[in-house]
């Protein structure tokens, strides 16, 4: 049998207060925390304040019926989308880019979007239409207006 000892008092208790999964409840506040494995001591539910971790295989789920997912299955990273709706990622300039920060993608507000490989850019998009560096292969070519 487990004996669980709830601790109160007014405000975020120090970690000397605390051995490791001990709760502690501010009454004042009506928080509750704990002490993680690291010795930090961390609000548990709504803001935390540290970092969260999740095992492989757990999921931050967001939205009533498990809309949004962020996860790890021990060998690849998700966010799956899996309600109704678009997936959007808002930003005013967006980059995305390999584990070492070498662009895949680069768009810049009112300025440009860039496809690269091997970190060059081989499409660009500009006021005018798109920039292609290297090859383009097709499996056909319609063009409307004037050729140069």
């Amino acid at each position: 049998m487990t004996t669980i000892k709830l601790k109160n008092g007014s405000g975020a208790p120090a970690a000397s207060d605390l051995v490791q999964g001990e709760p502690a409840f501010d009454m004042t506040n009506k928080r509750l925390y704990t002490e993680d494995s690291g010795g930090n001591v961390i609000e548990v539910g709504t803001n935390p304040g540290v970092d969260v971790t999740f095992a492989d295989n757990r999921k931050a789920i967001f939205g009533a019926g498990s809309d949004l997912q962020i996860y790890h299955d021990a060998s690849h990273s998700f966010i799956k989308d899996a309600g109704t709706g678009h997936l959007k990622i808002q930003a005013t300039n967006l980059k995305l880019q390999d584990v070492d920060g070498n662009n895949y993608i680069d768009c810049i507000d009112g300025s440009y979007v860039r496809l690269m490989h091997n970190a060059n850019t081989k499409l660009e998009t500009t006021s005018t239409g798109i920039d292609v560096t290297g090859s383009v292969t097709a499996d056909g070519l319609t063009v409307d207006g004037n050729i140069a």
